[in-house]
């Protein structure tokens, strides 16, 4: 297996986006001869790609039906070849990755956009369980019960596991990947804010407001498998209504210069619905990283992108009303989360704003600090955490051979 034809595989089953070109690095990879491809089955699997980048439908390969995941297997080198998958599919898709996932291959199995509280244990009981996995784990190889794991729970076993900080090392990777092959590096938003073309969509001299918009209304219908209560399509008009004159009311209020807003990346699959919404303000997509770098205050609901004003340390405002506490207790659970453990304000959109609620928001620097370590960095690697993981696979499967 010569270095420069190392075959990398990004299996896609749910979605396929041009925010990916980024993420991965695929121009540094391209560049150093790495040889990859994304196997697309988002049809198979009932979603829909939204990927345009060249670099990524150039080298994109279809799968629709179980027939085309044997020939993609089929067609493959004789060499061992790495794939890169996200840890959520590890169950759901097991039957389509025993099928192309040969012996002398590797899969890298990845979660790093965890979200707080909602996806990992939380309390007492989990640092319980920590200690005694952790303890167990040094002197135990407790990745030998992977196959129970496996007949179990169906589960697909990776042979490495990538994730954003040893606090969310979940119970399961400690009973089926063995230590050595755990990597942890950071969140997704840390690899992002690490890339050096620092630009300035916004003045970061003025005082800017940013909404980070979450796609709220159509949360149903971008995530299914969550979401299955269908939204009222006269909340929706509601929603962004209400949105728009609390932006407006606090921009006055606050003396702002101005309010962006920082769409969601599935802004693109609904187009036609947007028409006619945030008809006051500038909107940006693909840019939410350098929107809240050199924002003044940030805005929301519990987008993942918090983790971003996060780790600038920007205050942040959230936006709740009844309806949305109620819809599903994800959303409301997230919530809660920020508002109590961050000592972030909250405000009901379907009352006044009181000015005095607004005038200081306050911003717990420790608070934001112990959050930044536990679910985003904790170590000092500089590097893109794919790459990282990419780089250490490669060079343990060089000295294999």
């Amino acid at each position: 297996m010569k270095k420069e034809n190392f075959k990398i595989i990004f299996f896609s089953p749910k979605m396929l986006r041009n925010s990916q070109r980024q993420l991965f690095q695929l121009e540094r990879l391209q560049d150093e001869g790495f040889d990859f491809v994304f196997l697309d089955a988002t049809k198979y699997y009932g979603t829909v790609a939204t990927a345009t980048e060249d670099i990524i439908l150039d080298n994109k390969v279809e799968c629709a039906t179980k027939q085309d995941f044997i020939d993609f297997r089929n067609n493959l080198p004789e060499e061992p070849v790495l794939f890169l998958a996200f840890d959520f599919f590890m169950i759901p898709a097991a039957p389509i990755l025993d099928i192309i996932v040969r012996k002398q291959d590797k899969l890298l199995s990845y979660f790093t956009k965890r979200f707080s509280s909602i996806s990992s244990t939380s309390g007492k009981a989990k640092e319980l369980i920590f200690k005694a996995l952790r303890f167990s784990d040094k002197v135990l190889p407790l990745h030998r019960l992977k196959f129970i794991y496996r007949k179990k729970f169906k589960m697909f076993i990776p042979d490495y596991y990538l994730c954003s900080t040893e606090y969310l090392i979940p119970p399961k990777t400690f009973l089926t990947v063995k230590k050595s092959h755990r990597i942890v590096v950071h969140a997704d938003d840390v690899n992002n804010i690490l890339e050096n073309d620092k630009k300035h969509v916004i003045d970061p001299d003025k005082k800017v407001g940013v909404f980070l918009d979450q796609g709220l209304p159509f949360l149903n219908r971008t995530h299914p498998g969550i979401y299955q209560e269908p939204i009222p399509d006269e909340y929706v008009q509601k929603y962004y209504d209400m949105v728009e004159r609390n932006l407006l009311n606090i921009k006055e209020k606050m003396g702002l210069d101005e309010v962006v807003v920082a769409l969601h990346p599935d802004a693109v699959k609904f187009k036609k619905e947007l028409e006619g919404k945030f008809t006051s303000f500038r909107t940006f997509l693909g840019v939410t990283k350098d929107l809240i770098r050199d924002a003044y205050l940030v805005f929301g609901h519990s987008s993942t992108a918090i983790s971003f004003a996060i780790f600038y340390k920007k205050p942040f405002l959230i936006f709740k009303d009844e309806f949305i506490m109620n819809y599903h207790p994800r959303v409301k659970k997230s919530l809660i989360f920020f508002h109590e453990e961050l000592g972030m304000r909250a405000i009901d959109m379907e009352e006044n704003v009181d000015i005095n609620e607004i005038s200081k928001i306050p911003l717990d620097v420790k608070k934001y600090e112990n959050y930044t370590r536990k679910y985003l960095k904790d170590n000092n690697i500089q590097e893109n955490a794919y790459y990282y993981a990419i780089k250490k696979i490669q060079a343990d499967m060089l000295e294999k051979r």
